[in-house]
């Protein structure tokens, strides 16, 4: 994650990053955090490999879910000792959920990954799987010196996956590391660059198109003012553009979450309470986008299934994730806790099953021996495995997932107190929508290309779309993701590619203004103001009328009885594309036949007979007929000897030659002159014509026996070239 994104990058990878809007400052992070140790399998190789292979060994090729059991789809961030981890998962698996385990890069190349990790993971079980880091920051770097495409980066990231062992068809996928704040906040093309780097992901070479995780950079609980933050959430929330790439290429929209210790084990503060606030923060951004306006829809939609909040296990951590420097047993009481919060989220708010995770990095901050550190940090992953498999399981109905804490009434192993701690109120601000919202009151419209739309205007509304007043001037610009798009006051112009509106003071709407695009699609309009939610709408601009045509190819030359596609395209004053019905006319006739195959297809078939031609398609258009026109030459076509067949009777071989075209097909009317030799010498000369079936009989006299063989000398046919080649052929007749 972006706590040691920026360990030893380059001044190259650091403008690439900053391309996209520069680094965030992560969670509530202040400074760059101390290096981090080198990525490890794990921090106790011996154990781990011990435990690995008897858990393989042993491990069932598939699970029945019981009954009762919550289903959970659980996403893991592992900075290091990813083996260990998911190796101690394993060891106390819920048979209800799914485990989704990032594996490192390689630390002096991060583009480059890991090899021999993704099986081990697979085979610890039928719901193990792998996660590919993907290093955006490295990535960048990537882009700049090879001068290749963000969508190729994520293309050849999956050629890497697969390389290294990754197999997207047995469960394992990628992760992507990390969207930062310039994404949320929409600076520049972040957001068009994320977006074509995950549809490379997501596409790879296209045989097996697979979703993956997205870890999301986010504010550090201890934040007082979460106002700005809010209301970067709130206008990402109307890009519906972008969600609804999100929705086709990322599974797990992984929000980093990163909660403080200090904000949690507050002294006397009960169990129950202790949990809210917990979920006040780890569930905050899909409370905000519950409660925001019909316009938000699209994330809102997404974000129900998709949101995963990536919760604490970070270790010994004074910045970077959240502060955690206390004891490997509050530590896990902290886990334990964070687990029974996101169970009780998910049930009590209906949500049919559970899908969140939790970063592990453990760093031994305190200077403690190698082997204590490993001792100690192992048994908070013991916890956190034993939590999420205790926690499915539906001991007390009024308090979903507390069995992570202990057995009913006993919260014994969420138990945690840290001197000075305090709740953060700040984070109760995202259940509600903080802002009005420019609205469209005009229903979204269909145009033709260059035509003015009909008057539109915005007002400014509740997120329950109740109508505000403005005690002050508020500046609206509006602009589209069109760029021939272009707005005016008056339906005659002048236009331009951006306008700015007032809403004034003590009125809460827009004057009205209008729309045209000279662009097909279906672009989208947005509106912004400060201190206001972005309105947005769609508007469908449709072709205008077929002004010129293009037949394609111009000029074709086929062979006889061969076929060539045509494609006939339409366009209007602008371009845009535009399908066209067509009459299509073959000249000469004899050359052969057009027919339409739909879509302003066709297929020409030539005949038999050879020369140039026209072939013609016409379009009829209100202001009369416009045709296109290409030239058509007609080859030989090859003509092969099929077969040759004998059937001796009575002292005459019938011997059947046949004919064929370059697709197998018989060739009628060819003049075929053979000789036939017997036991090697000359026997008998004739010439024959094919019928329908491609095929010519020759009577042959074979009353003293012999062994014959059939040469053919000749092949003439219409429209046709013979190869020169006879089958391989012989047949033997006994002497009477």
């Amino acid at each position: 994650m972006h706590v040691w994104k920026w360990c030893g990058l380059s001044i190259a990878a650091g403008l690439a990053a900053a391309a996209v809007g520069g680094a965030s400052a992560g969670a509530g992070t202040s400074a760059r955090p101390a290096a981090e140790p080198a990525p490890v399998a794990s921090l106790e190789p011996a154990k781990t490999a011990a435990l690995w292979r008897r858990l393989v060994s042993t491990r069932p090729r598939s699970y029945r879910a019981q009954a009762e059991c919550r289903p959970l789809r659980a996403v893991y961030y592992a900075a290091t000792d990813y083996l260990r981890l998911a190796t101690k998962l394993a060891a106390s698996a819920s048979a209800c959920a799914e485990y989704y385990i990032s594996v490192p890069p390689i630390v002096g190349n991060k583009t480059q990954l890991r090899r021999d990790a993704a099986w081990r993971i697979r085979a610890l079980g039928p719901n193990f799987h792998a996660m590919a880091e993907i290093h955006f920051t490295t990535w960048s770097k990537w882009v700049a010196e090879t001068g290749s495409s963000w969508y190729q980066a994520g293309v050849t990231a999956r050629e890497r996956m697969a390389a290294t062992g990754y197999d997207v068809t047995k469960g394992d996928t990628w992760a992507f590391n990390e969207a930062n704040s310039a994404v949320r906040r929409g600076t520049g093309s972040a957001r068009t660059i994320l977006r074509e780097f995950l549809r490379g992901l997501y596409e790879g070479d296209g045989t097996h198109p697979t979703r993956g995780a997205v870890f999301v950079i986010g504010v550090g609980q201890r934040s007082i003012d979460v106002s700005l933050y809010q209301t970067n959430l709130q206008n990402w929330f109307t890009d519906s553009a972008f969600w609804t790439d999100m929705a086709t290429y990322v599974s797990d929209w992984s929000q980093e979450v990163y909660g403080d210790m200090r904000h949690y084990a507050v002294p006397g503060l009960p169990a129950s309470a202790r949990r809210d606030y917990l979920n006040e923060y780890l569930q905050h951004k899909l409370v905000l986008s519950g409660v925001g306006p019909p316009t938000i829809e699209t994330a809102r939609s997404y974000l129900s299934q998709a949101f995963s909040p990536l919760a604490n296990a970070a270790w010994q951590r004074e910045n970077g994730y959240g502060w955690t420097m206390v004891s490997a047993e509050q530590m896990a009481a902290y886990v334990s806790a964070q687990v029974h919060a996101l169970r009780f989220f998910s049930a009590t708010n209906g949500q049919p099953s559970d899908h969140w995770g939790f970063a592990w990095a453990p760093k031994n901050s305190s200077g403690t021996s190698a082997e204590e550190f490993a001792a100690q940090s192992g048994i908070v992953l013991d916890r956190l495995a034993a939590a999420v498999r205790d926690s499915a399981e539906p001991i007390d109905p009024l308090d979903p997932g507390s069995a992570a804490c202990g057995p009913p009434g006993q919260k014994v192993w969420c138990v945690a107190d840290v001197d000075g701690a305090r709740v953060n109120e700040a984070w109760k601000s995202f259940r509600g929508w903080t802002q009005s919202v420019l609205a469209f009151t005009t229903q979204a419209q269909t145009l033709a290309a260059g035509a003015s739309s009909a008057p539109m205007s915005l007002e400014l509304e509740t997120s329950t779309g109740l109508s505000v007043t403005t005690p002050t001037s508020r500046a609206i610009t509006l602009r589209s993701s069109s760029i021939r798009g272009a707005f005016a006051t008056n339906p005659a112009g002048p236009w331009t590619s951006t306008l700015s509106l007032t809403i004034e003071a003590g009125t809460g709407s827009s004057g009205a203004f209008y729309y045209r695009d000279t662009r097909a699609g279906t672009p989208s309009l947005t509106a912004i103001a400060g201190g206001a939610t972005t309105g947005t709408q769609t508007v469908t601009v449709k072709p205008g009328p077929v002004v010129a045509l293009a037949l394609r190819p111009e000029s074709a030359t086929i062979r006889a009885r061969a076929s060539q596609p045509l494609r006939l395209t339409g366009a209007d004053a602008f371009g845009n594309p535009v399908s066209a019905a067509a009459m299509w006319l073959l000249r000469p006739r004899s050359l052969g036949t057009v027919v339409s195959t739909g879509n302003g297809e066709a297929l020409l078939t030539a005949g038999r007979v050879l020369g140039l031609g026209t072939v013609t398609a016409t379009v009829a258009t209100s202001s009369g007929k416009l045709s296109a026109s290409a030239n058509v030459r007609v080859l030989p076509g090859r003509l092969s000897v099929g077969s040759v067949r004998y059937v001796s009777r009575r002292g005459v071989m019938l011997v059947t030659v046949s004919t064929v075209d370059v697709a197998g097909r018989p060739v009628s009317g060819a003049s075929i002159a053979v000789l036939v030799r017997r036991d090697g010498r000359s026997h008998f000369g004739t010439r024959g014509k094919t019928g329908a079936s491609g095929r010519t009989l020759y009577r042959v006299p074979a009353r003293r026996g012999g062994c014959f063989t059939v040469a053919v000398r000749s092949v003439s046919a219409a429209g046709f070239n013979w190869d020169g080649r006879t089958p391989r052929n012989r047949f033997c007749v006994a002497a009477p």
